[in-house]
């Protein structure tokens, strides 16, 4: 019994010097991960803090100009500059994690970063593709809110928000196939959709511009045959012209100055009640 425990005993403890034995030889490599996980650390976030100034001194290098303003909100916007940040903070980390765990030099690890890093410029291309639409996204809506300064804001907001979307759904099936992903089918819905969502907007946008043409087109036809300064009688307006627009036409009345549509004083039955051109007509 007592041998049996001293073989036990033996054995134990020729596993624990092999073990530590092997935990020397190791050592080196070891600190060697170690010193290179401290060193990628560093620099990671080095690396970030200067994004996040570059992004902040951006805007002021871009010269004057109608895109000046949704540039500026686009490269100072905090979402943007945290992504491009930690993009490039996490990886320099995966890039020095994956150095650290070669230089451990154990076969089944080495052979899965080295699997790894083969795909690794496939994931750095899409994920830099990502970035660039959402860049890209912000820049339109940005640029879409600045200058569709006629539309209600409400409007100009949700179109800013459709460009955007379309941009960055796009940029990330294209992030997607350089991944090796199939993405036939959710692209070619997506045209589908982006196709019919334009052919809807031309749809609403000519049946809400026809009034508008349609004053436009009697104008022209107005202004050949009336001058500024004309009394004139419309149904049962009665007043002087003073001034004609592109689709409307202003009557000084007795209860105030009037504007009436190309259209409707085109088709409306007008009487010539006195010629009087104004000076400035």
């Amino acid at each position: 019994m007592l041998m049996k425990l001293d073989d036990t005993t033996n054995q134990i403890l020729s596993s624990l010097n092999q073990w530590k034995l092997s935990l020397i030889d190791a050592l080196p490599n070891i600190l060697a991960a170690f010193i290179v996980l401290i060193v990628g650390w560093v620099l990671a976030s080095v690396l970030r803090r200067l994004v996040r100034r570059v992004f902040r001194r951006l805007a002021a290098q871009i010269p004057s100009g109608t895109g000046r303003a949704a540039w500026s909100e686009t490269v100072d916007d905090s979402d943007v500059g945290k992504v491009a940040a930690g993009g490039v903070y996490w990886l320099v980390l995966l890039i020095s994690a994956m150095v650290a765990i070669d230089a451990l030099d154990i076969a089944v690890l080495s052979r899965w970063v080295g699997a790894f890093a083969s795909y690794l410029p496939r994931l750095a291309i899409a994920a830099a593709l990502l970035f660039i639409g959402l860049v890209a996204g912000r820049l339109a809506r940005n640029a879409i809110v600045k200058t569709a300064v006629r539309l209600p804001a409400s409007q100009a907001r949700g179109l800013g928000r459709f460009v955007q979307l379309a941009i960055v759904i796009a940029t990330g099936l294209v992030a997607a196939e350089r991944l090796g992903l199939d993405v036939s089918l959710l692209s070619a819905t997506f045209m589908i959709l982006v196709a019919a969502t334009l052919a809807a907007a031309a749809l609403a946008f000519g049946f809400g511009a026809r009034d508008v043409v349609a004053d436009i087109l009697a104008m022209h036809y107005v202004n050949k045959s009336h001058r500024i300064g004309q009394l004139v009688r419309l149904g049962p307006d009665q007043g002087r012209i003073v001034r004609t627009g592109r689709t409307a036409v202003s009557l000084e009345t007795a209860e105030g100055e009037m504007l009436i549509p190309g259209r409707e004083f085109m088709n409306t039955r007008c009487v010539l009640l006195a010629e009087e051109v104004s000076h400035g007509a």
